[in-house]
């Protein structure tokens, strides 16, 4: 399960862009689609990769 908290948090994070992105650019129907759907993808995918790459103090 802990290896899914930083994939769940860039997805958090991209959902929360896409919502803001939404919102300041009065985005409807397929850009508002495409967005809500790429950018929490996006978000988990380099959160986590970020994550992975970063060496281990431990």
């Amino acid at each position: 399960m802990k290896d899914y908290l930083p994939y769940a948090a860039g997805v958090l994070a991209g959902l929360l862009v896409a919502f803001l992105m939404s919102g300041l650019l009065a985005l409807t129907e397929t850009p508002q689609l495409v967005l809500f759907a790429l950018l929490p993808a996006v978000g988990g995918a380099l959160v986590e990769r970020v994550c992975r790459r970063r060496p281990n103090n431990s």
